[in-house]
């Protein structure tokens, strides 16, 4: 009864985050051209890259297999997506972050309800479409469908949104102590799209880097659902990649939390 009732509390902040998407369907659809002129740039680029080959599989992957990686690792980092991390950076820099404290709700709660908006209408808008083309499309490919992957794959999915936002969550802290976090944010970014798997499959990596990079929680937030998706991993590996997920999920939120009590103790308010 009292989980539902703090559900209740702050879902508001989700509603408010996916109307403002609604709202601003401009800037949406500018977003979405970048991330599909991409995804379009991505698929011709592997085309031509097999296409130039004299193998049929290279590092394990048939060319219908990573026309739908290229899919599937778009629409789960759409799905991942929960940076929260400019809006707390945001906050801090126009002082509304000292008004936002002192109300009697959880902040990280707050963040990550903001964050679910984000995903909700990635979810409705973009996702639920796409995916089941891609899925056709797999069926098309292969000829059958994974009922079991695909289950799994959400579960992983899921897994991924959690490690995502406390992985944002803790960056977003930063803003604390660092005023401007832009140059930060965009390294952060090309690092994340290199060893998440997004730009180039992780088989791709020499043996001794995908050994290292697996270890990190990019990989088991896009690379990870996507490969399960795939039917890449066997039984053992699908579990052995869910533990991982879930490590990375209880040592974030320990992390978070520790870096919250540090952080507000010394919180330098910008504006206001």
């Amino acid at each position: 009864m009292n989980k539902l009732k703090e559900i209740r509390t702050y879902l508001p902040f989700a509603r408010n985050t996916f109307q403002k998407l609604i709202s601003y369907k401009a800037n949406v659809i500018i977003f979405m051209f970048g991330d599909l002129l991409m995804l379009a740039v991505t698929y011709y680029l592997w085309k031509a890259i097999y296409g130039s080959s004299s193998e049929a599989v290279i590092n394990g992957f048939t060319l219908n297999q990573m026309i739908i990686y290229v899919f599937i690792t778009f629409l789960t980092s759409l799905m991942t997506s929960v940076d929260i991390s400019q809006d707390i950076s945001r906050e801090v820099l126009d002082g509304s972050i000292a008004i936002n404290l002192v109300r009697p709700i959880n902040y990280e709660k707050r963040m990550f309800f903001q964050g679910l908006g984000n995903v909700f209408y990635n979810f409705i808008v973009i996702f639920l479409i796409t995916f089941m083309l891609t899925t056709f499309l797999f069926y098309r490919y292969f000829g059958y469908i994974n009922v079991i992957n695909i289950i799994i794959y959400f579960i992983s999915i899921v897994l991924g949104i959690l490690i995502s936002f406390y992985f944002s969550y803790i960056f977003g802290l930063f803003s604390f102590k660092i005023t401007n976090m832009w140059g930060m944010s965009q390294i952060m970014q090309a690092i994340i799209q290199l060893l998440s798997g997004t730009l180039i499959p992780i088989a791709f990596f020499p043996s001794w880097a995908q050994a290292i990079v697996k270890l990190f929680p990019f990989s088991s937030v896009i690379y990870t659902p996507t490969m399960i998706y795939l039917g890449k991993l066997s039984n053992t590996e699908i579990i052995v990649s869910l533990g991982i997920q879930v490590f990375w999920i209880v040592l974030l939120m320990i992390i978070a939390k520790s870096m919250w009590k540090s952080m507000i103790k010394n919180l330098t308010v910008v504006g206001g």
